[in-house]
């Protein structure tokens, strides 16, 4: 890949509540998205009571139980440069990706970098054949945009759309998808592999901008299926961060 630069976006308005929806009263500058109206549930969130690339530099190495930062500045940093798409068939579904200003553990290329590495692995969702992906600059046309925000930001987005992230959980509403920084930086319970980890909770996420709803564990010592919610309980099951972990068979 080439160069990457990194252009910074500010927020300008509110996204309406809308598909799983979040928001937050100051919404991240971009060519703005019009996501539909009706909120489903994300990830790791909890319901609330009302409603229910390769030149990039690499991230830090996981922690565990690090200190990490609470609030950011709720304005966002857009990683530029793009990368090529991957898959062999399917919908093309273009993403930007961004890191919340004040966030200095994770620079935005880094970011990138590895969200380009999951969605591009041959166990990821690109194995269906039902999606190809490509990562684009800031100001290009996309179809969703990876986030990733400090535990404050997480809050108050995801709670537009009706969910309690409660300084722990990712969502994804709308065109967004919101990894928490604490999650991305710590793990989960149950998660000895932390780059494990990560690739399960962006797989997740995006399972849900695809259309993928939650599942549980399908018994004591099986594969856990990505889109059941790992990040809460394994429920007896073997950590897996894949929709495809053989490259053919979805387990989701």
């Amino acid at each position: 890949m080439g160069r990457i630069f990194t252009a910074r976006m500010t927020t300008v308005a509110v996204l309406a509540l809308a598909l799983a929806g979040c928001g937050t009263s100051e919404q991240p500058e971009q060519p703005a998205f019009q996501p539909a109206a009706s909120p489903q549930l994300m990830e790791s969130a909890e319901p609330s009571a009302a409603a229910p690339s390769a030149s990039a530099k690499p991230s830090p190495k996981p922690t565990k139980n690090a200190t990490v930062l609470e609030r950011g500045e709720g304005t966002f940093v857009t990683a530029a440069g793009s990368s090529p798409i991957v898959g062999d068939a399917g919908t093309l579904r273009r993403y930007q990706v961004q890191v919340e200003d004040g966030i200095t553990a994770f620079e935005p290329d880094g970011f990138a970098a590895v969200v380009e590495e999951v969605l591009a692995d041959e166990h990821s969702w690109i194995a269906s054949k039902k999606w190809r992906f490509q990562r684009v600059a800031p100001g290009a046309s996309a179809n969703f945009r990876i986030m990733l925000s400090t535990p404050g930001t997480t809050d108050r987005l995801c709670a537009k759309a009706g969910l309690q992230t409660n300084g722990i959980f990712s969502c994804r509403y709308g065109d967004n998808v919101v990894i928490n920084l604490r999650r991305w930086t710590n793990g989960a319970d149950g998660f000895t592999d932390m780059e494990v980890y990560r690739h399960m909770v962006i797989n997740h996420e995006v399972g849900h901008f695809l259309g993928k709803g939650h599942v549980n564990c399908p018994g004591t010592g099986k594969l856990a299926p990505v889109m059941q919610q790992q990040t809460k309980s394994l429920q007896g099951c073997k950590p897996n961060p894949y929709p495809y972990p053989d490259g053919v068979h979805y387990v989701g």
